[in-house]
């Protein structure tokens, strides 16, 4: 009787499904943070500085956020049937005291993809952390790397307080 061959199967599967226990998918804000703050995943850090106070800033953002990131984008396709899908941006504002303000974009996509499950409000997108500078704003953006160049591009002019039109979303 061989005992070797079941032994290796079984060793030959966990190797397999190592990779998809292995997602990991920050689950709070803070969690987000400290992850683009590592260096983890195709994600990046940058502290901008607007002239801008940080009341302007917030004004701003309040409205444009509002109006251009707070949507969900449906997609039809025909691939042999017609596939139906969807992307829900979820941003969130916040003052935090009188010199702090937070941003925060989540992204639920329907259907869901495999894997980790995501936290309410869907998958952490980007974050920013405002604060007033001497009459000015300083903030520092996590961001991903890759997909989110229109958003960052308009998140960009609106810290330095032009009323910008809103990013083309997919």
């Amino acid at each position: 009787m061989n005992t070797k061959r079941p032994a290796i199967a079984l060793v030959l599967s966990l190797l397999a499904i190592a990779p998809a226990a292995a997602i990991w998918v920050p689950q709070t804000r803070q969690e987000f943070v400290q992850a683009v703050t590592d260096g983890k995943g195709a994600t990046a850090m940058e502290t901008i500085h607007s002239d801008q106070p940080l009341r302007r800033v917030y004004d701003l953002l309040q409205e444009k956020v509002r109006t251009c990131l707070d949507l969900k984008v449906q997609r039809t396709a025909y691939v042999g049937y017609v596939e139906r899908s969807s992307t829900d941006y979820n941003p969130n504002l916040r003052l935090v005291g009188k010199d702090r303000v937070e941003f925060t974009l989540q992204v639920e996509h329907n259907p869901r993809g495999v894997g980790a499950s995501p936290p309410p409000g869907g998958l952490y997108y980007m974050a920013a952390d405002l604060r007033s500078v001497d009459g000015g704003t300083e903030i520092v953006l996590y961001r991903p790397t890759i997909g989110a160049k229109k958003i960052v591009a308009s998140l960009k002019q609106w810290f330095d307080g032009d009323p910008a039109p809103c990013p083309k979303l997919k």
